[in-house]
C-alpha cells in the first residue's frame, strides 16, 4: 500500500485485478460531506471515459503518483471559469473537484485531468461500521443529500 501522507487522499489495494472492482480507503476528508476518512470505497476500474458530471472518480494526481478521490465537476468539452478567466476543456480532459471546497487540492490548483490518469469510478461505500453503506456519488441524487457534492458548472 501506499505510504500515508498528508497529500494522499486514497490508497488502493495492492494487486488490484485488472478488469474487477478494487477497494480504496479515503485517507483525508477533502470530499466531505459525501466521503470521510476511514470509509472504503469499491472502484470500477473499467470505466474508459469520464462519467456523468457529479460522478465520483479516483484518479492519479497531476504531477505525483498518488491516487485521489473527487467529484467529476465538468467534462470535455465544456468550458469552465476560473481565475484566470474561461477555459475550454479538451476532448480528454475533465475538472475534478473535492466536495470539501477550500480543503482540497483539486483542478483548482493542477488545472484539467487528462483521460489517462482516471483509474475508476468510485460507486460503493462498504464500510466502515456506522457509516451509510450502499452506493454513492449518484448523479442526480439532488440537493440535500450528503453525497450530492457541489453544484456543477454548466
Amino acid at each position: 500500500m501506499l505510504p500515508l501522507g498528508p497529500a494522499v487522499e486514497a490508497v488502493a489495494s495492492e494487486g488490484r485485478p485488472i478488469g474487477r472492482p478494487w477497494r480504496v480507503l479515503v485517507a483525508e476528508s477533502s470530499m466531505r460531506p459525501a466521503l470521510e476518512a476511514g470509509d472504503w470505497l469499491l472502484v470500477d476500474p473499467t470505466t474508459r471515459t469520464w462519467p456523468r458530471r457529479g460522478t465520483i472518480v479516483v484518479v492519479r494526481e497531476p504531477g505525483s503518483r498518488l491516487l485521489v478521490v473527487k467529484r467529476l465537476a465538468a467534462r470535455p468539452g465544456d468550458t469552465v471559469q476560473t481565475t484566470d478567466g474561461p477555459l475550454h476543456l479538451g476532448p480528454a480532459e475533465a475538472w475534478l473537484l473535492g466536495d470539501a471546497g477550500g480543503d482540497s487540492l483539486d483542478s483548482r490548483s493542477y488545472g484539467a485531468v487528462g483521460l489517462d490518469r482516471l483509474a475508476g469510478r468510485a460507486w460503493l461505500r462498504y464500510g466502515p461500521p456506522g457509516r451509510p453503506l450502499g452506493p454513492i456519488g449518484r448523479p442526480g441524487s439532488g440537493p440535500g443529500r450528503p453525497d450530492a457534492g457541489p453544484e456543477m458548472p454548466g
